[in-house]
């Protein structure tokens, strides 16, 4: 028989407000870039979310966006696509595959949620695809 159990109980050690700084640190870099071959497609991922009228015609952010897999797939219905993401190889990569798919209304930074350099109503959307 199948015993349910409560969920375990974690203690932060480290208060969060110094965790959160102006720097990114080793945030983000954790997870390699070579996962993104482990995910869904962006398209079967957007219909799970709700479909193409999500995006369509939309401002759309794109946080932690590694190497842009996401961000890339739903650029074909969107206005534009901005990816932030924390590891610098990653952006590398995801401007890579951008210039390889012709994608030419994407843009990526390095960069972190906490510290987003844009002012406020720059998107219409804002999508975390996989991020921790």
């Amino acid at each position: 028989m199948f015993e349910l159990r409560r969920p375990t109980r974690f203690k932060l050690h480290t208060a969060m407000s110094r965790v959160v700084t102006k720097s990114v640190g080793d945030v983000g870099r954790h997870v390699p870039t070579l996962a993104s071959a482990l995910r869904p497609r962006a398209d079967d991922e957007l219909r799970e979310w709700g479909g193409p009228s999500l995006v369509r015609g939309k401002r759309v952010l794109d946080l932690g966006c590694g190497d842009g897999r996401f961000a890339l797939g739903v650029a074909l219905l969107a206005t534009t696509v901005d990816g932030i993401d924390p590891d610098a190889e990653a952006i590398a990569d995801a401007k890579r595959n951008a210039r390889r798919a012709g994608v030419r209304n994407v843009r990526f930074a390095t960069g972190a949620a906490q510290h987003l350099p844009h002012p406020d109503a720059t998107f219409d959307v804002v999508i975390l695809s996989w991020t921790l």
